[in-house]
């Protein structure tokens, strides 16, 4: 007979614990592990970032805004779920908003068992043009990701406004966001873009609409992130 990996419960999952006068079962820590290794698996948390956890981001000692990030964040693992907003990282390219979002989920996934999805704005509006020609929309695989997007119980949703979308793909996306407000479901975004005009680059507004930037002001408390490109400087 084949030697059992859990020697606790003999790999049912399951451990007899006595209440009173009673034996009862519980899940085994074993179980437990499995599910976590499931919904990391599950998440889709880009594989750079999959083991990465907040104690790895280092703000930058002469920008006060990324300690104010990763406080931010922190408070955020603790609380959980006991929070009715999300946060909205936005800053210039290479600040370590990705890595924010992504630590974020690791942790939550590992200390709280949440259930957590990472989405790139690219490849979701990707995703949605795909089925876009009038000729051959496929509205099923599109609606089933939508679907999957705003019933999941934590999403990590980057790079807002990394592409212009489209009227229909602009609509799509504000259906996911409003029916994850509609149905109080937290919510994390990062952005490039910020809300005030600089310089010629456009505002988050004019890159992700109106309605949705809109929307975004009751799901999610902004955290704007200054620095050089924190990639030059760890890698």
């Amino acid at each position: 007979m084949k030697e059992a990996n859990c020697k606790i419960c003999q790999d049912s999952g399951w451990v007899l614990v006595k209440v009173g006068e009673r034996e009862i079962a519980r899940p085994c820590q074993c179980r437990q592990n499995g599910m976590q290794t499931l919904k990391a698996s599950n998440a889709n948390i880009p594989l750079r970032f999959m083991a990465t956890e907040l104690k790895s981001y280092f703000p930058d000692k002469a920008n006060p805004t990324q300690a104010k990030a990763k406080k931010a964040a922190e408070k955020f693992i603790a609380d959980y779920p006991a929070v009715d907003m999300g946060l909205l990282f936005q800053g210039a390219t290479g600040v370590g908003k990705t890595r924010l979002l992504c630590c974020i989920g690791n942790q939550l996934i590992k200390e709280k068992n949440c259930e957590v999805i990472y989405i790139d704005w690219n490849d979701l509006t990707r995703e949605m043009k795909s089925g876009e020609d009038a000729a051959s929309r496929d509205f099923s695989n599109i609606g089933q990701l939508i679907q999957r997007l705003a019933r999941t119980e934590l999403l990590l949703f980057d790079e807002l406004g990394a592409s212009r979308p489209s009227p229909w793909v602009e609509d799509n996306i504000y259906y996911l966001i409003n029916r994850r407000y509609n149905d109080n479901r937290v919510t994390l975004f990062a952005s490039n873009f910020f809300d005030k005009k600089i310089a010629s680059e456009e505002t988050f507004s004019e890159r992700i609409g109106s309605r949705i930037r809109s929307r975004l002001f009751e799901m999610a408390r902004s955290i704007e992130i200054m620095g050089a490109d924190y990639r030059q400087k760890h890698y």
